[in-house]
């Protein structure tokens, strides 16, 4: 055991609170710095294309609809859990990176030469996110393989925090730099950002499969086929009502208020606030300045006891502070707003992480974290529906909208799964992974 890994669990033991302790894991640090990498420029693509959308169509329908595209590759979730199952989850961390590069860069060589249209935008992003989802997929796998079980709460918060790190720095970088150079340059830059990440990715470990995640027949038999795979995980699902509850909030919070800090956060600083692409992202930056903080706040400590508890506290307190949004205030105003909504959206999602990855078998993780991306689709619905009614009735309605109907379906949510209020003990069938990622 090495120095870090014996101050990591002296630190555990005596509850001493570091929200940075899964970091002293070497291929853990890989993991997070391409992440963060990857989505610093994935942030930046979105603000940029959000406002070119915007101005090039004047359509708050078409800046949703283009949020939406960036998720249609979530129906292939389940497969891409089996893939992650299946294969080194390090190679197709690589292949997702290299991938998004070159879809970047062929946007880029669109603009620079002066031919870029809005329907290139919607058929680039279209197909880069059949990559996104992919990439997601093997980043929450190989995050929990390279921390031990006692790290696994840290390592969420900071995968966590990694997230709204990438929306404060990309949403400033990306609002800046389209501001004060043009498209262009700003599409250089997230082209530089995919390109680190992908090195990144592949500076992590070379480890051999582990026993653990073979998914053999009895015997020596030939594994299953993926569609056997994509099954086992259902039934595992199915069969806990916990895991079934989480899922559910999985997808309500990306229906319901993810969307307002995405492509329609755009309307609503435009609309509400009259800000320039520079406004839209500090809004940004401070909702994710708050969800930042949440998230290390919560990943801070050795283990949350009961998640899903947890999980239903935060997310009832996000949507109750969704709803202040519609007052006539200022811009100065909204923002402090904005940044306790962020605190809450990062403890939220913490807590989901959590919850999903303590109660699911480590050789089945990418199967269910691949039903939990595909709730993911949410966003896309939340995002059309919103931009819908933004146009029809304002941004105002919008957000009223989104807070009520998140705040009655998290109350029913409550009254139908109550093992999530109870929590729920240990799996009988978990097994926790050493930091190199082998079963134990």
């Amino acid at each position: 055991m090495s120095v870090g890994e014996q101050r990591v669990r002296a630190e555990a033991g005596r509850g001493v609170p570091n929200p940075f302790a899964a970091l002293r894991q070497r291929d853990f640090r890989y993991v997070w710095s391409s992440e963060m990498l990857h989505l610093w420029a994935h942030e930046m693509e979105n603000l940029v294309l959000a406002w070119f959308i915007l101005n090039d169509t004047g359509s708050p329908l078409q800046v949703g609809l283009i949020g939406a595209t960036r998720f249609s590759g979530t129906l292939l979730a389940p497969l891409y859990g089996a893939i992650v199952d299946r294969f080194d989850r390090r190679k197709v961390q690589i292949f997702a990176r290299v991938m998004s590069t070159v879809l970047a860069s062929v946007l880029m060589t669109l603009v620079l030469t002066d031919v870029f249209v809005a329907w290139h935008a919607f058929v680039i992003v279209g197909l880069g996110s059949l990559i996104q989802m992919l990439g997601i997929l093997a980043n929450q796998a190989l995050s929990a393989d390279t921390v031990s079980k006692s790290q696994l709460n840290n390592a969420m918060g900071l995968n966590r925090a990694t997230t709204d790190l990438a929306r404060i720095t990309g949403s400033l970088l990306g609002g800046g730099l389209m501001s004060a150079l043009g498209l262009g340059p700003a599409y250089i830059g997230v082209v530089t950002l995919y390109f680190a990440a992908t090195i990144a990715a592949s500076l992590i470990s070379r480890r051999p499969k582990r026993a653990d995640s073979e998914d053999t027949g009895s015997h020596g038999s030939a594994r299953p086929g993926y569609f056997a795979q994509i099954a086992e995980g259902v039934s595992y699902v199915r069969e806990r009502s916990i895991l079934v509850g989480l899922l559910f909030f999985a997808f309500l919070i990306e229906f319901t208020t993810f969307p307002l800090v995405n492509e329609l956060m755009t309307v609503m600083g435009k609309e509400l606030f009259g800000a320039d692409e520079t406004g839209v992202g500090v809004m940004r930056a401070v909702a994710s300045g708050g969800a930042l903080l949440g998230a290390l706040l919560t990943g801070a400590y050795p283990g949350i006891s009961n998640p899903s508890r947890l999980l239903l506290i935060t997310v009832t307190i996000w949507h109750l502070l969704t709803i202040p949004l519609v007052l006539d205030m200022s811009l100065g105003a909204a923002l402090p707003l904005l940044f306790v909504w962020g605190i809450f959206a990062g403890a939220s999602f913490v807590a989901l992480m959590v919850g999903l990855l303590q109660m699911t078998h480590v050789r089945l993780r990418g199967r269910v974290m691949g039903l939990r991306v595909l709730a993911i689709y949410g966003l896309p619905l939340g995002l059309l529906m919103g931009g819908w009614i933004a146009e029809e009735f304002g941004a105002r309605t919008m957000i009223g909208v989104h807070g009520f109907v998140g705040l009655g379906l998290t109350l029913v949510a409550a009254a139908v799964w109550p093992v999530l209020w109870r929590g729920a003990g240990p799996l009988d069938d978990a097994v926790s992974t050493d930091p190199v990622g082998r079963a134990r």
